[in-house]
């Protein structure tokens, strides 16, 4: 695939201001879901979203920077490797953000006493961890040299598992219609035909009717988040489950 994506985006216009829209969506995800939890103390993805995104697009932005240097610093791959990596900069700071604000919600069921920062922070690696061998594994079960196959799995994550923890939260406080209105056009983005689509005009190998289908599907529970994100009644301040956001609140 690593040759027809070089076609695909050698003198190509329309696929360079395609996939422009669609790596603005994936930035837009996440710029939204910083702004939120520096307003509001609670972030709208659940932490494993994040120990996965970042282990996502650090092995992403590798096999990137190494296919630029593979394919004579191919324009794309290189700026590839550095949008890759400026996502990491969005996750780190939400992963650092679930500890020091939400370590009590995310992880107090598990201990008998307050969580402390560093019981949160080796959760967090031991995820981390974890996320890196299952990208990479699966990379090479998917024989996915360019991490488009993962890529395009990565917008239907955010489009469904959000949801889960919107619908179990009796409040809007950290999420928005704002960003859940993002995530649905993100996600419809994501599975548009060639010509339209990022995936399906970069390569055929996604243009079938399974890719369409999970398309339709994963924007249905876009759909279905966003409603009830908009039924969710506001919450004016943030509550503190930690003495540390106590002290930042005070």
């Amino acid at each position: 695939m690593v040759e027809e994506i070089i076609r695909a985006y050698t003198n190509n216009p329309v696929l360079v201001g395609i996939s422009g829209v669609t790596f603005l969506f994936g930035y837009l995800e996440y710029i939204l879901a910083v702004r939120i939890i520096m307003k509001e103390k609670r972030a709208p993805y659940p932490v494993w979203m994040h120990t996965f995104y970042l282990a996502h697009d650090v092995t992403a932005g590798t096999v990137f920077l190494l296919l630029a240097r593979q394919y004579h610093g191919f324009w794309f791959f290189r700026l590839g490797s550095v949008g890759l990596y400026l996502w990491n900069i969005f996750e780190i700071y939400c992963l650092y953000a679930a500890v020091r604000y939400e370590r009590q919600e995310i992880w107090g069921k598990f201990y008998d006493s307050e969580v402390t920062a560093r019981q949160a922070v080796l959760r967090v690696v031991g995820q981390i961890v974890m996320m890196f061998c299952v990208v990479n594994l699966f990379r090479v079960y998917m024989h996915d040299d360019v991490m488009f196959k993962w890529f395009s799995f990565t917008n239907i994550l955010i489009a469904i598992a959000p949801g889960y923890l919107w619908n179990e939260r009796k409040t809007r406080r950290g999420t928005s219609i704002e960003l859940a209105v993002v995530i649905v056009l993100g996600t419809a983005n994501t599975f548009l035909p060639p010509g339209l689509g990022m995936w399906t005009t970069a390569s055929r190998y996604f243009d079938h009717p399974l890719f369409y289908l999970t398309g339709v599907v994963c924007t249905a529970y876009a759909l279905r988040n966003l409603w009830v994100v908009i039924k969710k009644p506001r919450e004016a301040a943030p509550d503190c489950v930690t003495s540390e956001c106590a002290k930042v609140s005070a």
